[in-house]
């Protein structure tokens, strides 16, 4: 059985749960998408389907969303009302839940969500070996280069981003071992929960979870010596400043960020430093049009191509 279905089927209503049930292996789910009083609907890598409970009735009811969203709170919304303000929560093994419905603010200043309506459950895979066919373009001899990973959501960056990870951290493939530090600030790279982490990062990785990217990555710089610092989504200019300070220490960075191209990425104000600066010594656009995690073109810190091509992961 598929490491999410033991995961996450406990969580759900029954019906819905017992439809899942019968998803193949073969069919690589990428989202569970739930709505109420609507069916399921599947997304899987180039095509979704649409999926009812019985005698065409919708999966979930109202009132079985909010159940859900107790559930996926270890029944306590309270506790992770700081994490849900951003419109999603991250449960335990790495995946990630965004929540859709009514919001309100409360006299803290806290969003709360008190009409949940919409569920979208990203399936997390470790790929293993996901990132070697991007090494002969992000190593020279046996360094790695400080190297962001652009892609559109869904397209499988953080999956060969973790996979780098490890590589780096165990120094297979010819590239040297180093120290790698990872500020994960959603709990994506690592899956970790409870103190233990659902991933391989490697035997030389120290992981920083639950705080934002930009104060993890400080305390990462001042307090573990890192050879190579990791981060996923790379969003604001706190984010782009704490890899600037990283790069001035010596120190190799390894990122990702949501853009269809580099040129895109830089229309952002909080990311133009990325080139003035040259931080990232290679880009990598990824897509999913030859499926998920597929190469489109990998540039150098000019932004030059160094080459086009379609190739999977």
């Amino acid at each position: 059985m598929e490491r999410w279905k033991t995961d996450l089927l406990p969580l759900l209503p029954q019906r819905a749960a017992e439809a899942l049930e019968a998803v193949s292996e073969r069919d690589r789910l990428l989202e569970i998408r739930l709505r109420s009083d609507r069916p399921m609907q599947l997304v899987f890598d180039g095509w979704d389907r649409l999926v009812y409970a019985a005698g065409k009735r919708p999966m979930l009811k109202r009132d079985e969303c909010e159940r859900l969203l107790t559930a996926l709170c270890e029944h306590s919304v309270y506790a992770w009302e700081r994490e849900l303000e951003n419109g999603f929560l991250t449960v335990s093994g790495g995946y990630r839940v965004g929540v859709c419905g009514r919001w309100i603010r409360t006299d803290a200043g806290v969003l709360r969500p008190v009409g949940a309506d919409g569920f979208c459950i990203r399936i997390v895979r470790e790929v293993v070996d996901a990132a070697k066919p991007l090494l002969p373009y992000v190593t020279h001899r046996d360094a790695l280069f400080s190297t962001l990973l652009l892609s559109p959501p869904g397209c499988g960056k953080t999956t060969v981003l973790r996979d780098l990870v490890r590589i780096a951290s165990d120094g297979l493939y010819g590239v040297r071992p180093m120290r790698v530090c990872v500020a994960d600030e959603r709990f994506e790279l690592s899956g970790a929960y409870d103190g233990s982490h659902a991933f391989d990062l490697g035997q030389r990785t120290d992981v920083l979870s639950g705080l934002l990217k930009a104060d993890a990555m400080e305390r990462l710089i001042a307090s573990m010596s890192p050879q190579l610092l990791v981060t996923d989504e790379l969003s604001s200019e706190r984010d782009v400043y704490a890899m600037l300070r990283a790069r001035s220490c010596g120190i190799a960075v390894a990122a990702t960020a949501h853009a269809d191209s580099y040129r895109a990425l830089l229309l952002r104000s909080s990311m133009r430093m990325l080139q003035s600066e040259r931080i990232f010594e290679r880009i990598v656009l990824l897509t999913d049009e030859g499926g998920v995690g597929t190469v489109r073109t990998v540039c150098d810190a000019e932004g030059n191509v160094l080459t086009e091509r379609t190739e999977r992961l």
